[in-house]
């Protein structure tokens, strides 16, 4: 029954329309297996950074640079583009201070919450890369009270701009290091915060 029915299908109006369903079956197959390569890049990036800040122009306190920790995740919308956010600090900017009462060394932080895009460029099949990227940056300092003085903090905004490359340590490309040059801007009231930062990074993507 299945047999004839079959046959009474493929022979409607003179053509093939088995032939057809195959056709159709092998393009819908083609479609599929090309969404699942297009889909197979790896969608998840998180990077630990270590490295130093430097004050460009006026600093609240008399060091112009210290060091640097930062943490990134991403999550990348297609191979070339992904959205990122973070959050980087400068550890002890303020440093030591000293007059003619003694010398004071306050704890500091800045610390900066930089959101936005990362544009990636991949050579040498895949295992190097390039990136560049930018976006918005929230600034938070602070600064500890101390015999006789007050503590102080402030808030900024501004944006930020970043270079990286890096390479991948693994043929499944899971694990990474490089390094990325990055300048942070944030103004607040009276201050025009603009720093420099320059990090080792080691990321794990999936």
């Amino acid at each position: 029954m299945a047999r004839s029915g079959m046959r009474m299908i493929t022979t409607l109006d003179g053509k093939s329309i088995a032939s057809g369903v195959h056709m159709r079956t092998t393009v819908l197959l083609c479609l599929l297996a090309a969404i699942a390569q297009a889909q197979s890049f790896q969608r998840y990036d998180f990077t630990f950074s270590g490295g130093a800040a430097a004050c460009l122009g006026k600093c609240y306190g008399p060091n112009d640079t210290s060091p640097s920790l930062g943490a990134t995740g991403g999550v990348r919308i297609t191979p070339g583009i992904e959205l990122e956010a973070g959050v980087f600090a400068a550890i002890d900017p303020v440093g030591q201070g000293c007059d003619h009462f003694g010398c004071i060394t306050p704890s500091s932080d800045y610390i900066w919450v930089p959101f936005g895009v990362r544009f990636i460029r991949p050579i040498a099949h895949d295992r190097l890369e390039f990136s560049a990227g930018g976006g918005g940056l929230f600034e938070h300092f602070s600064t500890s009270a101390q015999v006789g003085l007050a503590g102080y903090d402030y808030n900024g905004f501004g944006g930020y701009v970043k270079a990286s490359l890096a390479v991948a340590l693994d043929r499944h490309r899971h694990f990474w290091i490089g390094a990325s040059p990055r300048l942070n801007i944030a103004n607040s009231g009276n201050y025009r915060d603009r720093w420099f930062l320059i990090t080792g990074d080691i990321g794990v993507r999936f």
